[in-house]
């Protein structure tokens, strides 16, 4: 390991896993027989740096291993092997100083506040458990909540708030102690686009340019990285699988057309048919909005020669096209080819 002063956050051989028993059916029977235990590796040997004053996105699908990193970085999970040091603390042997060095916001964090007490006196529970000094613990709320822009809103019932104004909450409570270190495990979740980017916008000028705090920011939105993060780590099975800048990680993806086509009314077996086709080196596919049966999709291409194939099917199968444009390879492109995931997965 490191001195302190040059990482702020440093991993060597993490490793985390859980064993779970599934039952298996009998077919003879009709019925349940036995279990079978299985052992999934969430963190597998994961070896991870991140400087002081950095901010560092962790990306990957659901189930990469990113909530399970943070959870050790925070010292609620121990470590299965390899060892995590936060601000030049040992995450196993020295849990208490780690604490004092970092604020943590996990995607569910309202759920820890008092429905029924103010956003204020909530804060005011949290600092003195967190060891706030009395002296200027009233300074402190107000500051924080002046700096998530919840001020006016500081004596509202915490039931009263919108889902923003909850994880701005959040935000504030991780924020009481002025950690170095702040740990945010996909803080836009579940958040409307105004929120989501109000928060970015935050983490990114306040928190990283104006106060130098180091950032851990996970997430599974490709554009949130891509807009606010100094470095990015790819993340798939428990292990990082590509380090590097946001631009330097588009370059990643191999070189050729990307269409970016909106369809109406494509099911999810003409997507699959599609896949297969010559000349499409991946595809993506997300539901753009459920109500108007458009779906968004993603497709590489080989060469610019397979599109027409791509457009004859649409008119075969009688799907609408509504949008499309032709793009350059993108951070989402080379997150597909690596994990590949959708990039909304």
């Amino acid at each position: 390991m490191t001195t302190p002063d040059e990482y702020s956050i440093e991993t060597s051989n993490l490793t985390k896993t859980y064993t779970s028993k599934i039952r298996i059916k009998n077919n003879k029977a009709g019925l349940f027989g036995g279990g079978e235990t299985r052992t999934v590796a969430a963190l597998d040997n994961l070896n991870l740096k991140i400087r002081r004053g950095e901010l560092f996105g962790l990306l990957g699908p659901n189930g990469a291993g990113k909530t399970t990193l943070v959870k050790i970085l925070c010292t609620l999970l121990p470590p299965d092997g390899g060892t995590a040091v936060v601000n030049g603390f040992d995450v196993a042997k020295q849990q208490m100083k780690v604490k004092e060095s970092i604020g943590t916001l996990f995607s569910v964090g309202e759920r820890g506040f008092f429905w029924r007490l103010s956003g204020y006196s909530n804060l005011e529970f949290f600092a003195a458990i967190n060891n706030v000094p009395r002296s200027g613990r009233q300074q402190r709320i107000m500051e924080v909540l002046e700096l998530v822009g919840l001020k006016d809103k500081a004596f509202e019932v915490f039931q009263k708030y919108s889902g923003g104004m909850k994880r701005k909450l959040a935000l504030a409570r991780a924020l009481l102690g002025d950690p170095p270190i702040l740990l945010l495990d996909e803080p836009t979740t579940g958040l409307d686009v105004t929120s989501s980017r109000n928060i970015r916008d935050f983490i990114k000028n306040d928190l990283g340019k104006k106060r130098g705090k180091t950032v851990l920011y996970t997430t599974h939105y490709i554009e949130e990285v891509s807009q606010m993060c100094d470095r990015v780590g790819i993340m798939n099975h428990g292990k990082i699988i590509a380090l590097d800048t946001p631009e330097a990680l588009k370059g990643m993806a191999k070189k050729g057309e990307v269409a970016d086509i909106v369809v109406k009314n494509m099911s999810e077996a003409q997507v699959n048919s599609l896949r297969g086709f010559a000349g499409i080196a991946g595809l993506a596919a997300e539901v753009q909005d459920s109500v108007l049966g458009q779906t968004r999709l993603r497709i590489r291409l080989e060469n610019v020669d397979a599109l027409p194939s791509v457009l004859d099917f649409f008119f075969r199968e009688k799907i609408k096209l509504v949008n499309f444009r032709q793009e350059e390879p993108t951070l989402e492109d080379a997150f597909i080819e690596l994990t590949g995931a959708g990039a909304s997965e």
